[in-house]
């Protein structure tokens, strides 16, 4: 079993970045590319202006979760329709995932969400958190933090107990630090039902 250290290690935040797409590895046979390390780990320590944050976000999900066409740095909007998340830019045309299924639930209104949450193939969850927008407009959309899903699990003593935390890009603590906790979350999936991540589960 893949075991991380505490979120409270000043050290953490490097080693479970390499560990983002590896939850519960031995027992999991799907494999896709990993996520791309060096450059989250190169927005987390990043120091710069919110526009140089926000492009570099947004570059990191263009890597992570490309478009069939354009650039999540060119978006004005994300809305669902249906079971699908689309894309609008400012030039009034549309894009979607390349991979559609990547794409698991949301909060918010369908026609604004306040969050999208996305899913790799190993099933590490992406949740993009939006700031203050109007939907329709010609400004970008303002995204207000990601954060990525990264799990500690625990022995067969331990009944194959898991918990998960979160890892903010944007966000830091009161002390400046990296923004890591523990938290239950609930979405609407994309099909309308309940989708919940508990901040503890069973493997």
């Amino acid at each position: 079993m893949l075991i991380i250290k505490s979120v409270l290690d000043k050290d953490f935040f490097e080693g479970t970045i390499m560990a983002i797409t590896n939850i519960n590895k031995e027992s999991n046979t799907q494999h896709e590319t990993p996520f791309m390390a060096e450059a989250v780990y190169a927005v987390e320590k990043m120091e710069a202006k919110q526009e140089e944050k926000q492009h570099q976000i947004k570059g990191l999900l263009d890597q992570l979760f490309p478009l069939t066409k354009g650039s999540h740095q060119d978006v004005t909007n994300y809305l669902l329709d249906y079971h699908h998340l689309v894309v609008f830019f400012k030039d009034g045309g549309c894009s979607g995932l390349r991979n559609p299924g990547k794409f698991v639930a949301f909060t918010g209104h369908r026609s604004s969400p306040d969050t999208i949450l996305l899913k790799d193939n190993s099933g590490s969850h992406v949740e993009i958190i939006f700031g203050l927008h109007t939907p329709g407009k010609d400004s970008l959309v303002t995204i207000a933090d990601v954060e990525i899903e990264t799990c500690t699990t625990f022995s067969q003593d331990f009944s194959l107990a898991a918990m998960r935390h979160w890892i903010s890009l944007i966000k830091r603590d009161s002390s400046s630090h990296i923004k890591a906790h523990q938290v239950d979350k609930e979405y609407t999936a994309k099909n309308g039902d309940e989708y919940q991540l508990n901040s503890c589960f069973s493997l």
